[in-house]
């Protein structure tokens, strides 16, 4: 795990640690508190990504990753909750689950939103440590996106 920690802070995103895998995680629920990182973090990493800077991947394995995020499934009540029907997202959730007190860790989604005009913006939203429902979450979630959407479409 280190070692994707290490390259990452190598391409300059500084603000993430990587110490457990998914394994790991689920047979631990403390152990998700030392993966970690931040929503600006998040957002470096979308736009490292999307402009695939220093040709980090292929053309067909750029290609690859932009349509899996394009056609993710999960998280519809998330950022794509609230937004219009047509828009474009190309987006990655994530969600702990919920402990055995009816917390949750972590209930997040990352992505870049497509405007109508063929701009775009980068957002990243992480619900942690939340007694709410995961359908309140995916609520919370999606009014930020929708506010996001808001104020990019009326610049």
């Amino acid at each position: 795990m280190h070692v994707l920690q290490d390259y990452l802070h190598a391409l300059g995103i500084q603000d993430i640690a990587i110490v457990h895998n998914e394994i790991s995680m689920q047979s631990n629920w403390i152990n998700q508190y030392d993966n970690w990182t931040t929503a600006k973090a998040a957002k470096q990493l979308l736009r490292l990504f999307h402009s695939n800077a220093n040709k980090l991947l292929s053309k067909d394995s750029y290609d690859f990753l932009l349509q899996t995020l394009k056609d993710t499934q999960t998280g519809q009540k998330s950022i794509r909750g609230q937004l219009p029907t047509e828009t474009i997202i190309a987006h990655k959730t994530g969600h702990s689950g919920k402990n055995n007190t009816g917390l949750t860790g972590a209930l997040n989604d990352i992505g870049i939103v497509y405007m109508p005009d063929g701009s775009y913006f980068y957002l990243s939203v992480f619900v942690s440590n939340s007694m709410e429902s995961t359908e309140e979450s995916q609520v919370i979630i999606a009014e930020i996106a929708s506010l996001a959407y808001d104020y990019f479409r009326a610049k």
